[in-house]
């Protein structure tokens, strides 16, 4: 492929914001990538402490063993994320290294613009051996054939893929073979205040809630001023974010992304985007404009006691453990006709041109193992993508309880989120939506001309073939 091509297709990827989700601990010594001639120059400690532990651990359960104690060479691994991710991710390169002592790994953390950084590397032709790319955005870095086939490497180590969780291999698959990996995902559910609860003499939401509840203990729990003239708190908030609006369609089984085509004014898809928007209008929830003008987060509104209900990802936990000073929970979303769970990822690709590519599989092959992961899930940022690990309190900790994060794994993944994925056309339709649903939640348009003009904008301009 020509590289103004990839560097066209690579730009629409840096301009989308994701989460990239891990955890963090403490151990190997790293250095940021500050910027793109630093990124490219950062170096990873940890190999030297790590050659001072035993090389052959004859007991552990990892496949890889064997074949990383023959292993010499250096791979360089990039990822974005918080402190941490860092400090976490370097704690498993750092155990990685016991077990191939003559293998240098390179932790390239690059803390903002990652994509940013990452597209310059790739038009400079020096991607690193692993990084990670969201599950969004995964087809564009292999229609610009930056993405190595991974199909030998599942083969080889097969724990891999044993016991997966269903369909979430697919997002990294293209043209019938593996191209990325996921290594993680974030779970959606419903984080709940339960000392309000207890105070208003209301009954807290179990995982059988339905929609209807919901709006029903979002107008109960949403309380006025005494003179009545502004709200002091929320029932709940809302979030204009992929994750949101995904899961929302998809609990009344929308089909909002159909035969290659954006299908927003359908009535199952209005139906749950209405979800929202009603919420709003009924003033039990601040609009996102209206939180944003505030100079706060729809998060901290929660963690500070202003907002009852509040629907997000396993990302939050960190911060509420440490800063609630209040009891509090996770149950599953609402039920609407049905449920499902959005898939909000980072997955794990190998550069097609890194010299190092068995090296590269067997790093990918240990952060997967169940000794791996258990580093990487200890701060719960994210979850486990294999179901044995998924009832395993030492991969799924509390609090909040872990009830609903089960759940949620055997309806994980969307028809429609997967269908466009594959366009790798994800981050310009993301910014389309965002931008109309925004216009309907600060009261500029009804949602039936947001969602008709966001149709009409991504099937002239996008999908238009």
């Amino acid at each position: 492929m020509k590289k103004k091509k990839v560097m066209a297709m690579l730009a629409v990827a840096a301009m989308m914001t994701v989460a990239l989700t891990g955890c963090g601990g403490g151990g190997a010594t790293t250095t940021a990538a500050g910027d793109t001639t630093a990124a490219g120059d950062t170096t990873a400690a940890g190999n030297t402490a790590a050659a001072d532990e035993t090389a052959a651990a004859t007991d552990t359960d990892w496949e890889g063993a064997s074949v990383a104690s023959g292993l010499s060479g250096k791979v360089t691994y990039m990822h974005s994320g918080d402190d941490y991710e860092r400090e976490m991710y370097a704690n498993v390169f750092s155990s990685y290294q016991k077990y191939a002592p003559g293998v240098e790994i390179e932790q390239m953390y690059v803390p903002s613009d990652y994509y940013t950084k990452l597209q310059t590397l790739a038009t400079a032709d020096s991607l690193p051996d692993l990084f990670w790319v969201a599950e969004s955005s995964a087809r564009m870095y292999y229609d610009a054939g930056l993405l190595a086939n991974m199909d030998d490497y599942l083969k080889q180590y097969p724990q891999l893929t044993e016991d997966i969780i269903d369909g979430v291999l697919e997002f990294g698959q293209f043209d019938g073979s593996q191209y990325a990996f996921p290594k993680d995902w974030t779970s959606y559910v419903m984080y709940i205040n339960k000392d309000m609860f207890k105070e208003a003499g209301v009954e807290a939401p179990t995982n059988d809630w339905t929609v209807e509840e919901y709006k029903d203990l979002a107008a109960q729990m949403t309380q006025m001023s005494a003179d009545g003239s502004r709200v002091e708190v929320y029932g709940t908030a809302i979030n204009n974010y992929r994750a949101d609006w995904i899961n929302w369609m998809g609990n009344y089984d929308a089909e909002w992304f159909k035969d290659g085509k954006s299908n927003l004014s359908s009535p199952e898809a209005k139906q749950g985007l209405g979800v929202m928007y009603d919420l709003v209008q009924a003033g039990s929830a601040p609009s996102p404009g209206t939180v944003s003008a505030t100079g706060d987060s729809e998060d901290r509104l929660f963690i500070i006691g202003k907002v009852a209900m509040y629907p997000s990802g396993r990302w939050t936990i960190p911060s509420f453990r440490s800063e609630c000073d209040f009891e509090w929970d996770a149950v599953e979303m609402p039920k609407g006709t049905t449920r499902t769970c959005p898939f909000i990822c980072s997955m794990v690709g190998i550069a097609s041109t890194s010299e190092n590519k068995d090296i590269a599989a067997n790093v990918l092959s240990y952060q997967m193992s169940d000794e791996g992961l258990a580093l990487v899930m200890e701060s719960a940022l994210s979850l486990p993508v294999y179901k044995d690990l998924m009832a395993n309190e030492k991969y799924v900790n509390t609090p909040p309880s872990a009830e609903a994060f089960i759940n949620t794994s055997e309806y994980l993944g969307n028809p429609s989120q997967l269908e466009v994925c594959k366009t790798g056309k994800f981050s310009e339709y993301n910014s389309m939506i965002n931008a109309g649903l925004s216009e309907a939640f600060e009261g500029n348009t009804t949602l039936d001309e947001a969602l008709a003009k966001i149709d009409e904008q991504a099937n002239t301009t996008l999908f238009n073939n």
